[in-house]
């Protein structure tokens, strides 16, 4: 015989713990990257593709050299 849960009831198992850890780490890493790159974008961004690549690429880099120790 099958067990019936609610629904949503595997979703909410599921999504707890590591899984959720994860996110949260990943929207912290992906905010501080956009505050990083929000003033580059103001001086370098002349409404091209490319150059918005390379900012978010520079403030990726500036974000991980800022958690590095001295």
């Amino acid at each position: 015989m099958e067990k019936k849960y609610e629904h949503g009831y595997e979703e909410a198992k599921t999504s707890g713990g590591a899984v959720y850890e994860l996110g949260v780490k990943a929207s912290k890493n992906a905010k501080a990257i956009r505050r990083i790159a929000e003033p580059l974008m103001k001086k370098h961004w002349h409404d091209k593709v490319t150059n918005l690549h390379r900012i978010y690429r520079v403030a990726e880099y500036l974000h991980q050299r800022q958690k590095r120790g001295k």
